[in-house]
């Protein structure tokens, strides 16, 4: 079946992209943008229930339907037949037949020279009328003329949603009966959520053993219990769940321009994607990177034939997997690098997967064809095991030969990018409001927060309010990837924005708002978000800890306490994502703090306070923390490659777990003869008939198969003689440490126990 994107098939139908979007949803088909690819097929059958227009009055405008027969008429929303040349010009007559119809004009506003058209008279001559939702609400209501109702002031009831921040969709609710409840919701919220009185969750929680009060956070497993409790259907969202998705434009098509493609480079550590990016770009970054390894995201363009190629370098080593996938998410086209002398790697699987699910095309580049033992043949043969056919064997990817070093195949590499992007039509509206997607972000001493961004649509200028996840700003000044100061920034364009309060996420949406203000308040409730969920995971992490453990690992689980800073956004996110994946069953890492820029006196004090330990990458000390981590005795552990510092925090949790005991069997004796002692006790006349029995090791006393004590050898004694071991084949006399009801027959087992470091499993 063919795919096609949603606003090709809508081209092709006639309709807007909005209006097939609706109807794919309506027909459960999931698509989100207009850029989102769908099976042409399932989009042509989800069109066929599609109603068709109401039939126009004489005079060009939409007939009123006749809601009573009062005469009370119900907008509707059909669309507008184009007037007949012959009809007057003045939009006079339109706006008083519309008015007429009961529909309500408003002046309209050109999209491209901001110039108000009165009457509903759009640029060219196209009629364009606002129809009025609540025309028929009044109507029931009362008079039209009535003054309506101020909402009230006030703080925003708890519960209730922002449009902004998590937008519900009320048919997929109807559809779903599902509720959607914020993570991190207080006892008040989730009653209300769940539409229970508030006495009753705080009932349930007592009989579930959970003592509440009513704004206590709860956990998201606390949620989904009291949810089945009170058998509702549930949908928990996270905050990383409500990633503002950028909003469906109608974009005039004059008013589209072509954008430079956005190309990923992906691929095994080591493989040479750095280098080959070099390569096109000729400069010299790989030989700067610590261990070999690219640290960070970085940006860069491009000129090739006339036209301008962006290009994203994502890290290759695993602990950037989250960053990975982020550059594939932004991305047009993935370049795929594979070394002639090494083949399919690990990462490199990672890396068709991230492509694939970004859905977004391939092209392989086989790297160091100049190296001895180099065999393409054999990465074309291991690709295809991975799904992808080469287009020389009749598949769809386009596979090239290249070497970093030589600059060899480098204008193919070019070219075929070029073919596929231009295949894809990548266009974009410029003259709009700007959005994208932070790249990276850090915190630098001079500048203050620095955030990479690729711009996505739309026009980014100087002066502009901004807002991404949790943080808000105004840039002050931009920079693009030579360092050159801009006053703009076009669709497909990285650049440097000054001027944020903070250092977001790397994978942010950023967009322009219309003042500061607005901004401001968005990022201050994203931030109350993700405030009430990390609430909500520490509480869940204690109930988790109560009702799993119970008192078996109280007092056993050790915790390393842990402030982590580093350089940027991306590589502190790797190093939390990497410090999850140790297991932490008896020895947890908690990390107490997290922050982006060098560590100050505060990070010191904490670490001081939570006898931790300051896990530094590619950052250092500012001001007098140094001294004042030296005076509170407080360690500063610094990197430059993320997986070293892994390595060691795992050898400092493994030094941290109770060694194991390990038992060794020394011998085995047989009581034959039992011999009582009045100041002594029982002594028994034993056969060794295994290893030996030493003086002081511990002793078993088995009886017809069956332990039934645990005890030591107190004396050993052999011909009136005391001594210290007493081979296989001899007889000796035992006498046992607090333990008389010796018979004969029973079995005398020794051991010896030893403790040995255990390693993290």
């Amino acid at each position: 079946m063919t795919k096609k994107r949603v606003h090709e098939i809508a081209k092709e139908q006639g309709l807007s992209s909005k209006e097939l979007l609706e109807k794919l949803k309506a027909a459960g088909v999931e698509a989100k943008a207009a850029a989102s690819s769908v099976e042409e097929a399932v989009a042509l059958k989800a069109l066929e229930n599609r109603s068709p227009p109401a039939p126009a009055a004489s005079n060009g405008a939409p007939a009123a339907v006749q809601a009573n027969g009062q005469g009370s008429t119900a907008t509707v929303a059909e669309p507008v037949s184009q007037a007949p040349e012959s009809a007057p010009a003045s939009g006079t007559a339109d706006a008083s037949s519309q008015a007429a119809a009961g529909e309500r004009v408003r002046p309209t506003r050109d999209s491209r020279t901001g110039e108000r058209t009165p009457g509903g008279v759009g640029p060219g001559g196209r009629r364009r009328v606002v129809i009025d939702s609540q025309a028929s609400r009044r109507q029931q209501g009362g008079p039209a003329n009535q003054p309506q109702r101020r909402p009230r002031r006030g703080r925003r009831r708890r519960g209730t949603y922002d449009d902004t921040i998590a937008p519900i969709d009320a048919a997929a609710m109807e559809a779903t009966d599902e509720i959607r409840v914020n993570s991190g919701s207080t006892v008040k919220d989730v009653a209300e959520y769940l539409g229970v009185p508030v006495p009753e969750v705080i009932k349930k929680l007592m009989t579930l053993g959970e003592m509440a009060t009513l704004t206590q956070t709860l956990s998201d497993d606390a949620i989904q219990v009291l949810a089945d409790e009170f058998d509702k259907q549930i949908e928990i969202v996270h905050a990383a769940d409500d990633v503002e998705v950028e909003p469906e434009f109608e974009d005039v098509e004059e008013d589209m321009v072509e954008r430079p493609p956005v190309v990923t480079i992906m691929g095994h550590v080591d493989h040479g994607k750095t280098s080959l990016l070099d390569a096109i770009r000729e400069t010299e970054v790989a030989a700067g990177e610590a261990g070999g390894i690219t640290q960070h995201i970085g940006a860069y363009q491009v000129h090739h034939d006339g036209k301008v190629v962006t290009f994203l370098d994502t890290p290759g080593h695993e602990a950037f997997t989250a960053m990975r996938a982020r550059g594939a998410r932004v991305t047009d086209v993935v370049v795929i690098v594979v070394a002639a002398d090494d083949g399919v790697k690990p990462q490199t699987e990672e890396a068709i997967d991230h492509a694939r699910a970004a859905d977004v095309p391939i092209v392989v580049a086989v790297n160091k064809i100049d190296k001895e033992g180099a065999q393409p043949e054999r990465v074309r043969t291991e690709m295809t095991q991975h799904g992808l056919q080469p287009a020389e064997w009749g598949g769809e990817i386009e596979f090239v030969d290249v070497s970093a070093k030589t600059r060899e195949g480098l204008d193919s590499l070019l070219d075929t990018i070029q073919v596929v992007t231009d295949l894809e039509e990548l266009k974009a509206n410029s003259d709009a409001e700007a959005s994208g997607t932070v790249i990276e972000s850090k915190l630098d001493p001079g500048r203050g927060p620095v955030v990479s961004v690729l711009i996505q649509r739309g026009t980014l200028r100087v002066g502009d309010a901004l807002v991404a996840g949790a943080h808000f700003g105004r840039v002050r000044a931009m920079h693009d990837f030579t360092g050159a100061r801009v006053k703009g920034a076009s669709p497909g364009q990285p650049v440097e924005v000054l001027g944020f309060d903070g250092v977001p996420e790397a994978g942010e949406l950023v967009r322009v708002v219309e003042n500061e203000r607005r901004a401001r308040q968005l990022a201050g409730e994203r931030a109350n978000r993700l405030k009430t969920e990390a609430l909500a995971r520490r509480s869940g992490r204690k109930m988790s800890l109560e009702d799993v453990f119970k008192l078996a690992q109280e007092g056993r689980v050790k915790e390393l306490s842990l402030v982590v800073k580093a350089d940027v956004a991306g590589s502190l996110e790797a190093i939390e994502d990497e410090i999850a994946k140790l297991p932490q069953g008896e020895v947890k890492v908690n990390i107490i703090h997290r922050g982006v820029g060098g560590i100050n006196e505060s990070d010191a004090m904490l670490a001081a306070a939570s006898n931790g330990v300051i896990l530094a990458f590619n950052v250092r000390p500012v001001g007098d923390a140094r001294q004042v981590a030296e005076r509170e005795g407080v360690e500063i552990r610094s990197y430059s490659v993320i997986y070293k510092a892994i390595e060691e925090l795992r050898a400092a949790m493994q030094g941290m777990l109770e060694p194991a005991e390990v038992e060794t069997p020394l011998g085995q004796a047989e009581v034959r003869q039992l011999f009582r002692a009045s100041k002594i006790g029982t002594i028994a006349g034993s056969h060794v008939s295994e290893g030996k029995v030493t003086r002081g090791a511990k002793a078993r006393v088995v009886r017809d198969g069956t332990v039934i004590y645990d005890t030591t050898i107190a004396s050993l004694r052999r011909f009136n003689e005391d001594v210290k071991e007493v081979s296989a084949g001899f007889e000796c006399g035992i006498l046992l440490t607090n333990f008389q009801d010796l018979r004969e027959g029973d079995v005398l087992e020794t051991y010896e126990t030893r403790k040995v470091e255990r390693e993290l499993s």
